[in-house]
């Protein structure tokens, strides 16, 4: 079995900063946000799909440990965060009002 991949982030805490507020912005814009198992379920209007999907890939560069998804649904795009009971922390500051 694989060892787990380790709760750490590779960007500088600047980066980090600045992309917690990309977060905060495309949350702003957020229809819904929805605790789900593991982690969280961000519903958004479907013209914010290219910013969820830069994002949602940014994220996932540099938290490995973390699973994003962007899917188009109806009228709407829903970014899926999911990760380890130890990543829970990391996907509420990304989801923080």
């Amino acid at each position: 079995m694989a060892d787990p991949i380790p709760i750490a982030c590779t960007l500088t805490t600047k980066q980090a900063a600045d992309q917690l507020d990309e977060w905060a912005a495309l949350r702003a814009q957020a229809r819904s946000v929805e605790p789900i198992d593991g982690g969280v379920r961000v519903v958004l209007p479907s013209d914010m799909e290219p910013t969820a999907r830069d994002l949602a890939a940014r994220e996932a560069a540099c938290c490995a440990f973390l699973t994003l998804a962007v899917d188009p649904v109806g009228d709407d795009v829903v970014v899926t965060i999911t990760g380890p009971a130890d990543a829970q922390p990391v996907i509420g500051l990304i989801v923080a009002p």
